[in-house]
């Protein structure tokens, strides 16, 4: 048995992804940049879980990091990624070697990319990039792999498929790239979507249609879909669970219901109060919605406050929170938090 294969409880079968203490650090001299720092969550089959959170916070280097998609100086120096295969073996992603997460990334793992005209190859055409993957991870002909690109391209509702597949990348506007990525990404039927900010470069019009188009193919082919985004709103209409992420941690995670009731740290209820709602008060003779704003800014991970990383922006902040970094504590059912004033909300 592989040293990275781990006999999962029998409980656990309907978790397929796992991610226990994860800690991603980039190395550059005697610093370690603390980009994800102690991250715990787990994700179950069929279900969308989002990873929330500011630029900064770490969102997309724990996708990353999943993947083990991380460019030099990134380190994983601690925790586990726990997958689960098709075949039922559960196996460590941050210790298995890298020959065979090639195998399981593309086919039982696939990613999308948060700019589609910077991830496809613009030399090549849709059709031989898509054929590409299903090449690499299926015992296919070039006839059959482009039948199944054919094929992937319908499954994402790009109309004219056959014609489609040889234009290059430039011939397409942003929402029709994006559902390439999507076909792409979906051509060997993984279990797992990794979706990283998959509608920010888009108009509100296509956001909407590309996340449409995401949780019906979630209902027709049973995947799950680890979902990184900095809009709560996006969230509501996607996810059944969020993780809300600040300073490479974990502050508030739970199921999106309970979570949107109530909100137990102040950083999630800032995240809410941020999204643009015509129906809030308005400026005074001039008829214009205000817009909410977090003051401050995320910190450096270089020089991370004392305490909980959010005091210094909090408007709960006491003396404790600035000398003591609060744990992860269960609040309610599935609901945790990680701030000493949660009551207070």
């Amino acid at each position: 048995m592989d040293q990275a294969t781990v006999a999962a409880p029998r409980a656990d079968d309907d978790i397929l992804l796992k991610v226990e203490d994860l800690q991603t650090h980039f190395l550059i001299g005697s610093s370690a940049i603390k980009s994800v720092d102690g991250v715990s969550f787990s994700l179950r089959r069929g279900q969308t879980l989002a990873v929330v959170g500011e630029s900064g916070s770490g969102k997309s280097v724990t996708s990353l990091t999943i993947m083990r998609l991380l460019a030099h100086p990134g380190r994983i120096v601690g925790g586990s990624i726990l997958y689960r295969l098709r075949s039922g073996e559960s196996v460590d992603l941050a210790q298995i070697p890298e020959k065979r997460m090639r195998a399981i990334r593309g086919s039982e793992i696939a990613m999308i990319f948060q700019e589609p005209m910077t991830s496809l190859n613009p030399l090549f055409t849709v059709g031989d990039q898509i054929m590409e993957m299903i090449l690499l991870h299926e015992n296919m002909s070039r006839g059959q792999a482009r039948a199944r690109a054919k094929q992937m391209l319908e499954l994402v509702e790009i109309p004219a498929a056959e014609r489609r597949l040889a234009q290059y990348p430039h011939e397409m506007s942003g929402g029709m790239r994006q559902r390439v990525m999507i076909a792409l990404a979906l051509s060997c039927n993984p279990s797992l979507l990794i979706a990283d900010e998959p509608t920010t470069a888009l108009d509100v019009t296509i956001q909407a249609q590309i996340l449409d188009l995401l949780r019906r193919l979630q209902a027709e082919i049973g995947m799950s879909i680890l979902f990184i985004t900095h809009n709560l709103g996006v969230v509501a209409e996607i996810a059944h669970e969020v993780a809300v992420m600040y300073a490479g941690r974990v502050v508030e995670q739970g199921p999106v219901g309970g979570l949107f009731a109530r909100q137990r740290h102040p950083y999630t209820r800032g995240l809410l109060a941020c999204i643009p709602d015509a129906r809030r008060d308005r400026i005074p003779g001039q008829g214009r919605a205000l817009l909410n704003a977090i003051p401050g800014n995320v910190p450096s991970p270089l020089a991370l406050p004392p305490g909980c990383s959010y005091a210094p922006r909090c408007p709960l902040v006491e003396e404790r929170c600035t000398r003591d970094a609060p744990p992860l504590i269960d609040v309610a059912a599935a609901h945790l938090t990680r701030c000493w004033r949660h009551d207070a909300l």
